[in-house]
């Protein structure tokens, strides 16, 4: 029950974090500066209480782990290797990208050229960074499917 409710605080708290963090920009739009100074403490306490929160989940976690025999220890997970990229492929992924986002832009939302090049290449950023970690991903997950699996997995609850 007591893990519950200190769960629900924690998720709480990011919540609230999160709409803090989200509002200050809004606060400073609007000139409401003494909104900001509310918002950052608020976003500052709920940072500060899930960290401490997960800090001593973990020490808890860990104490319960050393007090196991070491046969029955859960296995530590290997660390992964890094996703590596190719240079030309994102650079193919930005442009394709920037070329259909701004012929959108130009055509269909009819927006003139500085401000569609400044749309275009930021859209096309995002975009091309999603498409080639999600396809890196993608293959890094059907290789370990196919492997059986090469990092052994944390255990679950």
């Amino acid at each position: 029950m007591n893990r519950g409710i200190t769960i629900l605080l924690a998720s709480g708290a990011t919540v609230i974090a999160v709409l803090a963090a989200l509002l200050v920009p809004l606060s400073i739009a609007v000139g409401h500066l003494a909104n900001v100074v509310g918002e950052v403490i608020v976003l500052v306490a709920s940072v500060a209480y899930v960290a401490r929160v997960m800090r001593a989940d973990r020490r808890r976690r860990r104490e319960s782990e050393a007090a196991l025999p070491p046969e029955r220890r859960p296995p530590r997970p290997v660390p992964r290797r890094p996703i590596t990229f190719q240079v030309r492929e994102t650079i193919f992924a930005f442009a394709v990208w920037f070329a259909i986002v701004a012929a959108f832009n130009a055509f269909v939302m009819g927006l003139g050229p500085l401000v569609n090049a400044g749309i275009a290449v930021f859209a096309a950023f995002m975009l091309a960074t999603l498409t080639v970690t999600g396809r890196h991903m993608m293959f890094r997950l059907t290789a370990e499917d196919d492997s059986g699996g090469s990092a052994p997995r944390p255990p679950s609850g």
